[in-house]
């Protein structure tokens, strides 16, 4: 019995020491990355780096990150700037995800990303996604040095000015493609059902995006009102309103939405020009990572409600256009003519960084009011039309939206 005992206490002091050493160990290493000093003989950086979250994601080992930041400051000859290999990181963690739409933004990025949505730059026009290792367009804006020049939704860019875009950085190709007004920028693009490669060069321009234009126009005898919605952006739901009230006063025989090469924008602004045509319940539900469901309802009368609605839609039009589509489509408020969506139905969250810089970040995904996914599918109209591109001026998309509005066929 004393035997048992004093084994038993032997085991007590032993493992009384184990946990001192962890703790000691915890201690040591928590107490050197606070002060950014080299832990387990790992040699210091030239530079100062602080790990200020040392411990929070204990199934990844870290060391091995700093080793290698330490080594290529070491040994690199290309002078590696902290800064860049700093941001560079982040990037690479974010692609790490396989999803175009989860990115990194250098402030200057963030910057820019603001005034685009804002509705004012210089460029040609385009927004473009990463996608399979290369930048491709999504839509080019309406009238714009990027539509005048033929550039079209799912064209691959594969160089910029003679560099080829899958040995640069995503946001370097964004740099390179933007510039003062009057520059150029040839491209070589990759298109669908095109053998060869395509060589276009753009002249640059201002960019000014009034996101919303409207006439009400006589047709074949009667009043149609055709609005373009170019993206759904900052002054989006003050001209739409103005459109909805000229539309409610004049009562015209019926309305066009053209929402092609409409890259998206908004969710909220998405939600409130689709509550015009969508009278109560739901616009369109949200899915986040965790199964947790949002509905976002409309958010005002449906003053447009009766009048006979067609909405143009193509592959350029994406994201918060999908919304517009889906929905009016689910709840019979309107008939979609022209070609399948891009099938951008996700949900991103900017978050602003201490530095001026941001990560967007993929945290849901989109659903129709009927919970058709959006993401990865797209919105496939009602009637099917392609237009000709030999062809351009006769738009055929068009006339098969005036004729709907007449027949209602």
């Amino acid at each position: 019995m004393r035997s048992v005992r004093k084994n038993w206490f032997r085991g007590l002091i032993f493992f009384a020491l184990i946990i001192l050493i962890l703790y000691s160990s915890f201690a040591v290493g928590y107490v050197a990355g606070q002060k950014g000093r080299p832990v387990l003989g790992l040699k210091k950086s030239p530079v100062s780096v602080v790990n200020t979250e040392v411990g929070k994601t204990t199934s990844i080992d870290f060391s091995i990150y700093w080793d290698a930041w330490a080594k290529l400051q070491q040994k690199s000859v290309n002078s590696p700037d902290p800064q860049k290999m700093l941001y560079g990181s982040i990037s690479g963690m974010l692609s790490s995800l396989n999803d175009p739409y989860t990115v990194f933004f250098s402030p200057e990025d963030n910057q820019r990303f603001r005034q685009d949505i804002g509705g004012e730059f210089d460029g040609i026009g385009i927004e473009i996604v990463l996608k399979n290792g290369y930048p491709t367009v999504v839509a080019p804006l309406s009238k714009t040095p990027a539509e005048a020049a033929g550039l079209k939704a799912g064209d691959v860019i594969l160089e910029v000015d003679g560099t080829k875009t899958n040995e640069i950085g995503f946001n370097e190709v964004i740099d390179r493609i933007r510039g003062e007004k009057g520059t150029k920028v040839k491209l070589k693009l990759s298109r669908e059902g095109k053998d060869e490669p395509l060589e276009i060069e753009v002249v640059r321009d201002t960019i000014i995006v009034k996101s919303v234009e409207w006439k009400i126009e006589k047709n074949d005898g009667r009043n149609i009102a055709f609005v373009n919605i170019r993206q759904f952006g900052d002054d989006t739901d003050a001209l739409f309103g103005e459109f909805a009230k000229e539309v409610v006063k004049e009562k015209p025989d019926g309305i066009i939405v053209d929402l092609r090469n409409n890259p998206g924008g908004y969710l909220e602004t998405s939600v409130n020009l689709s509550s015009y045509f969508i009278d109560g319940g739901t616009v369109v539900s949200e899915k986040d990572k965790d199964g947790n469901s949002k509905e976002y309802k409309v958010t005002k009368k449906a003053t447009l409600r009766n009048f006979k609605t067609a909405v143009l839609i193509n592959g350029g039009s994406a994201s918060a256009s999908e919304i517009f589509s889906g929905a009016l489509q689910d709840r019979k408020a309107g008939k979609l003519i022209g070609e399948k969506t891009f099938g951008k139905g996700s949900v991103q969250e900017i978050v602003e960084l201490s530095d001026g810089s941001a990560v967007k970040i993929t945290v849901a995904k989109w659903f129709t009011p009927n919970g058709r996914t959006i993401n990865g599918e797209g919105i496939v109209p009602d009637i099917v039309l392609k237009n000709d591109d030999a062809d351009p001026k006769n738009d055929l998309q068009l006339n098969r939206a005036y004729e709907y509005l007449k027949t209602g066929k």
